[in-house]
């Protein structure tokens, strides 16, 4: 039995009892004593039933959610994992200038610096400066999107969330020779969402799309609104979902990916993720003609 049906099972259960005393009672009616006891043990035993069912279904409730928690902590962990070589690369890259200009101001200053030295030294802290910024929005936005925490609605700029993912997985698709195309409309609306867990969101789809496309593939990424949804699609021109397969892609841990390259939550816990702000995922595919994952948020949450 799921979770669905035994709610609603437990709605109409609550007439169960009212109606099980009056159904006694009209049966034993030629006999009041006796009629109004056995319709009190009847009913008195049929809201017990109801009192435990509730409470069993309650618990489930709450240990259903609790697992989800979970499945949502364990695709971000895994999310990073994949892209974990493009994230070395995004660190390692300032790193390396950073130390470059650290060595080019020990060497002027190990003399008396002219004022063409001061000027280069000044030049580089900038640079220096300019680097850690970028290194720490960089774990910023790693230990954001990792952390364990609940929604918390607040406005946010699709375009800007669509971007922060971007910056993530481009590392990963430049040594493939992989384009990715922006089509982000610059009047987007601010929708009423939970940034982190968009984010996420977006992250999953970007990497399926990554690793669908061959090496020199496309990816487009774009953004739009239709009636009262904010929407961002990400489409590649991969080798697409066969037909057999497309009511089944949401699945947990259903994957088309050789063993060991997936394990088949990134969707799943994205549909989850969006389900919980209200939207939904459309997708649109064909046998050799790519994949469209479409994600619709209301504006008005």
């Amino acid at each position: 039995m799921n979770l669905s049906r035994a709610r609603r099972m437990a709605r109409i259960g609550q007439y169960a009892c009212p109606v099980s005393f009056l159904l006694v009672l009209i049966a034993t009616w030629k006999s009041p004593p006796v009629g109004g006891l056995i319709a009190a043990v009847v009913t008195s035993g049929v809201c017990m039933t109801h009192r435990a069912f509730s409470k069993w279904l309650e618990d489930a409730d709450e240990e259903r959610s609790e697992l989800g928690e979970q499945l949502v902590q364990t695709q971000k962990i895994l999310a990073l994992g994949e892209i974990s070589t493009g994230i070395a690369h995004e660190i390692n890259n300032p790193l390396n200038v950073i130390m470059q200009e650290a060595e080019l101001m020990r060497m002027n200053l190990l003399s008396d610096p002219q004022p063409a030295e001061v000027n280069e030294i000044r030049e580089s802290l900038d640079v220096i400066y300019n680097q850690v910024e970028r290194c720490s929005d960089i774990t910023h936005k790693l230990l954001d999107f990792a952390r364990n925490r609940h929604p918390v609605s607040q406005r946010a700029d699709i375009n800007r969330l669509v971007e922060d993912m971007l910056a993530l997985v481009e590392r990963e698709a430049s040594p493939r020779n992989i384009r990715i195309f922006k089509e982000l409309n610059d009047v987007m609306p601010m929708v009423q969402t939970d940034p982190p867990l968009l984010r996420q969101v977006f992250l999953n789809l970007l990497i399926n799309a990554v690793q669908a496309v061959e090496d020199g593939g496309t990816i487009v990424v774009s953004t739009y609104c239709d009636g009262g949804m904010a929407c961002a699609e990400v489409r590649d021109d991969g080798p697409g979902i066969a037909s057999s397969d497309l009511e089944r892609v949401f699945n947990p841990f259903f994957t088309t990916k050789p063993p060991g390259k997936g394990t088949g939550l990134g969707l799943s816990v994205s549909l989850r993720i969006v389900n919980e702000l209200g939207g939904d995922i459309k997708l649109k595919s064909e046998p050799g003609n790519g994949a469209a994952f479409t994600v619709r948020i209301p504006l008005n949450n």
